[in-house]
């Protein structure tokens, strides 16, 4: 390299200095917003995190000094010879001012990348900060000339400082100098040939259209109600501009070529339970998870009791993978025989330290969400704020693309966290279907005040008292987190018909439950209770099979009908282990439907909402009901004493097609029934048990064969000459 006597270089460590103070001030920051942070949480597990996770704390921020270390080095690259000529001036005789300038230089710069990130990934940036001016100015363009905007902003102005920062210091280098130059020069043109290579070989056209065996591939949102899309009937509030599509406009129009079940529902209102349900074809009882958070040994029991349905497609020659962001964690916690597993995981307590540590350093998210911040930091892709839906559909499209030249068929489950609570889609989803005058404090998601979830039981009071002016806003901003959805949908569809695979490819449409959303009777959440019209057990599920009909069905299926479908779509045997039934005579034959009974629990008890003329088993709130398990990847686990009292705690149900029977049990160990006519009163609000012992009887004897023996009685079984009509 150059010698140090070199009149450009005598201010380099002036600049060196500037650029420490620079980054030493930003880890200063994130250091005091970690303090601060923790001391303003007021929950058992920040306590937890101060008294028992100290030390990994500190490791932590020590880890992240890597990072500025690597940007400090690239910062004086680029830094030395833009202020070259003012470093021969001042290295003597202002070597404040040069300081000062380098200071200056770094935060003209950094304000670029954060730019820069506002633009490519605004889902770093604070949620809060959503219509401020950076977002307001990108907004500014026509849709049409934001490629080429982007082009000269971001791409052209990054690749002209690369070349002449390089030929600037080739200038300046010695023999030695220009020889490691030409040397990492060749190794990264060498490791990008290669990508393009793999990238190229794979690009082909034709995909495993050379095999006879269907792909499958199944897409879900977290939280995604059957009755709120387009082909179901469903119209947002607003209708004006773009808003006037729909929530669903691009799901719409691929569901007119697939076959729909519009009544469909999980036995279980919670993510993880229900997602093994639907991939084992199993009730919670028989798999043996009946809340989110199990201990090892119930995992563990889990696998040994069940045949997941990718497990299965696997031993047929199926290539198999879960890919998600943070809602799919499921995946990873209890494994479902995928032999490819990427999704973000968010119920290991030092996952989410570590989260909340690199997050603070916000430098990390910045500058390292790329492959070598990856090679580096192989932890940040399991955070949640690092695994969005937009990258989880970027990595779909990949995967899509190295497919198209296998023969094997493939097996995928993709699964979105779009439309979990707090509802925090990105902009401009955000606010595509609310009130542009809207300014209250659920602007951009649900005001969550996440230490009253987690150490509260009054929640139920709270919901209920919101106003009607934020049960709309709440709902206009679920429908954004839809249409976002709709459209990383519709990029899957895309990919698959570029490389070839859409015409040999089952598509199929589902979620894992729903949500509520203020109905009559409920306010928000999912799978706490049967009050009302049970929407946040509804789900969507959509077939598409390339060269079938498009048959729409009103018979009620459940998530357990899935694994036993898509193996009989295949050809493959369906296990003796499932509990579901197989649609697929159904899509051979429509006038075979008949509805299928739904047995149901609800899930871990957040709230235990009130139930009129019940006191209910008094539990503690999260916080005193689940521990960290360090022997367990430091998982939150349910306390032993409380796994018995959790599941007798819960409300269970029982629908028919017009009827329901929901048993809650009481205080006391009794179980008190409430029996509704959900096809003249879909909310449930008119109690008959006492008025319709006919009914009552053959339910009743139906859902307690269900909960004490898990055996699961038909509705022809129950009602033998037909179901009774409503009085």
């Amino acid at each position: 390299m150059a010698s140090s006597d070199s009149p450009h270089l005598k201010g380099a460590w002036r600049i060196a200095a500037g650029i420490f103070l620079f980054l030493g001030f930003h880890y200063g920051s994130a250091l005091w917003r970690l303090a601060t942070r923790t001391g303003g949480m007021d929950s058992k597990f920040s306590q937890v995190a101060v008294d028992d996770y100290r030390g990994f704390l500190i490791s932590q921020n020590l880890l992240v000094l890597v990072a500025y270390l690597i940007i400090g080095v690239v910062a004086w690259l680029v830094l030395v010879p833009m202020l070259s000529r003012l470093a021969a001036k001042w290295a003597t005789s202002s070597r404040w001012k040069l300081i000062g300038m380098t200071v200056v230089a770094c935060a003209i710069l950094h304000g670029y990348f954060m730019f820069r990130l506002v633009d490519s990934r605004p889902y770093f940036t604070s949620d809060a900060a959503f219509g401020t001016w950076y977002y307001a100015v990108l907004e500014l363009p026509p849709e049409s000339w934001k490629p080429v905007i982007h082009l000269v902003l971001f791409k052209i102005p990054v690749w002209i400082t690369v070349v002449g920062v390089t030929v600037w210091w080739w200038r300046q280098s010695g023999r030695l100098g220009r020889i490691l130059m030409s040397t990492a020069a060749l190794a990264v043109t060498a490791t990008l040939g290669v990508r393009v290579i793999g990238v190229s070989s794979g690009g082909g056209a034709v995909g495993s259209g050379t095999g006879e065996a269907m792909n499958v591939i199944v897409i879900g949102s977290d939280s995604l109600r059957g009755d709120k899309l387009g082909y179901a009937g469903y119209r947002p509030a607003r209708t004006d501009g773009d808003a006037g599509d729909g929530v669903s406009p691009h799901i719409d129009q691929w569901a007119q070529g697939a076959a729909v079940f519009e009544l469909c529902r999980t036995p279980i209102g919670s993510t993880l339970e229900s997602g093994i349900s639907a991939m084992t074809s199993t009730y919670p009882h028989t798999h043996g998870i009946r809340q989110m958070f199990p201990t090892r040994e119930e995992v563990e029991e889990m696998q040994q009791r069940t045949t997941p349905l990718a497990e299965v497609l696997a031993n047929e020659g199926y290539q198999t993978a879960a890919v998600g962001d943070w809602c799919a964690g499921f995946f990873e916690l209890t494994p479902l025989g995928f032999e490819k597993v990427s999704v973000s995981s968010f119920d290991s307590f030092q996952i989410y330290m570590s989260q909340v540590v690199f997050m603070a350093h916000f430098v990390v998210p910045m500058y390292f969400d790329n492959e070598l911040g990856y090679r580096l930091f192989p932890q940040i892709q399991s955070f949640a704020q690092f695994v969005t839906p937009e990258v989880v559909t970027r990595r779909v499209e990949k995967m899509i693309e190295e497919q198209a030249s296998r023969e094997e068929p493939f097996f995928w489950n993709v699964f979105y966290s779009c439309n979990h609570l707090p509802y925090r889609a990105a902009e401009p989803y955000n606010r595509l279907f609310s009130d542009p005058d809207y300014k209250g404090p659920n602007a951009t998601g649900v005001d969550f005040d996440i230490d009253a979830f987690i150490g509260g039981t009054d929640l139920e009071d709270k919901w209920a008292a919101l106003p009607e002016e934020e049960a709309r806003q709440i709902r206009a901003l679920y429908d954004g987190c839809t249409r976002q959805f709709d459209d990383c949908f519709q990029r899957i569809l895309d990919a698959l018909e570029k490389h070839g695979l859409r015409d040999r490819t089952i598509i199929v449409l589902t979620a894992d439950h729903g949500d509520d959303l203020y109905e009559e009777g409920v306010t928000l959440g999912h799978g706490l209770s049967f009050q009302g019209g049970d929407a946040s057990y509804h789900v969507p599920l959509a077939i598409d099979v390339p060269g079938q009909g498009a048959p729409r069905f009103t018979e009620s299926v459940r998530t357990l009908d899935l694994a036993p479908t898509i193996a009989d779509l295949l050809e493959v045997p369906v296990h003796e282990s499932w509990e579901g039934e197989s649609l697929k005579p159904w899509l051979d034959d429509p006038d075979q439907a008949t509805p299928l009974p739904f047995y149901g629990e609800t899930q871990f008890p957040f709230i235990q909402f009130r139930v009129d003329g019940v006191k209910r088993p008094q539990l503690p709130p999260m916080d005193g009901l689940t521990m960290i398990d360090a022997d367990f990847n430091h998982q939150f686990v349910i306390r032993p004493e409380f796994r018995k009292p959790l599941v007798d705690s819960k409300q269970r149900c029982l629908r028919t097609r017009d009827w329901k029977l929901v048993c809650t049990p009481t205080a006391g160990g009794e179980r008190h029934y409430q029996l509704f006519h959900t096809k003249s009163d879909p909310a449930s609000t008119k109690d008959l048990v006492d008025a319709r012992p006919d009914v009552l009887a053959p339910m009743r004897s139906a859902l307690e064969r269900w909960m004490d023996e898990g055996e699961e009685t038909l509705i022809g079984e129950m009602f033998p000459e037909g179901e009774p009509a409503g009085r």
